[in-house]
């Protein structure tokens, strides 16, 4: 079977197709694309920067300008449905530990000086294993190093001269170190948590308390006599003085 051999493209139609090469990332592999979409699980979509620094030989503008293509046409792909997936569990996780950040940061925001003031409300889940001194250290060390740095945490104790002879923390694995704050976690937005509800309750009672008027206000000003009640007294009274009068007269004259 003779196969037919397309003519040769022409000068034109030559720098077009390299053009439109170009404007499709011809230079980008599938593990550039695979680089790219694991780093938007672990940065999230929008941050171009952090994900520009996992891809190896591209730069920043290059990153922006694929993301971009990456956004509107991402369902063009077989399988974007567990791509996106994916990254939005990343972005799920990204979201979560922010909120633990501010969490902590309330918290420790409550004392002058956290690492030997700050109190945890720990209700019934205090645990016997852990005193209140390495609880403390453990949520003021996350709030410096962010949550998730376990290693970092694990390295903290280790070398923190007030843990020195605590056999116990100081041989904890970075997964029960990580058990332990988030309990930690979760008893302090249970306390901010707590905390909200009442200053939003104390500030709607203030509010009420300004609306309402006060039993002083609500009290009616006694009523004014008329003029025809005044004279009916003033006669009654003149009556009763002429009565008694009347009658210190006969005791007199007897």
């Amino acid at each position: 079977m003779n196969l037919r051999v397309g003519e040769p493209l022409s000068a034109d139609e030559q720098e077009e197709k390299e053009q439109l090469l170009e404007e499709g990332f011809s230079t980008w592999t599938r593990r550039d694309f695979n680089t790219f979409t694991r780093a938007c699980e672990k940065y999230g979509r929008n941050d171009i920067k952090a994900i520009a620094s996992e891809m190896e030989g591209k730069t920043e503008e290059e990153v922006d300008r694929y993301s971009k293509v990456f956004k509107e046409r991402y369902k063009e792909l077989n399988d974007y449905d567990r791509i996106i997936k994916n990254i939005e569990r990343g972005e799920a996780r990204i979201s979560r530990k922010d909120e633990i950040m501010r969490a902590i940061g309330k918290k420790l925001d409550r004392y002058k000086n956290p690492w030997l003031e700050l109190k945890i409300q720990y209700g019934q889940n205090k645990g016997k294993l852990y005193n209140e001194e390495c609880d403390r250290f453990m949520l003021c060390m996350v709030h410096k190093l962010g949550y998730g740095n376990w290693d970092e945490l694990k390295t903290a104790f280790r070398t923190s001269p007030l843990f020195r002879f605590d056999w116990f923390v100081k041989s904890r694995t970075t997964q029960e170190l990580a058990r332990r704050c988030d309990t930690l976690i979760r008893l302090v937005e249970k306390e901010n948590q707590e905390l909200d509800e009442r200053e939003r309750q104390a500030r709607k009672d203030k509010k009420l308390a300004k609306s309402t008027p006060t039993k002083r206000s609500m009290m009616k000003p006694p009523a004014a006599e008329t003029p025809a009640l005044g004279s009916f007294k003033k006669r009654k009274q003149s009556v009763m003085e002429e009565y008694l009068g009347s009658g210190r007269r006969r005791k007199g004259n007897q």
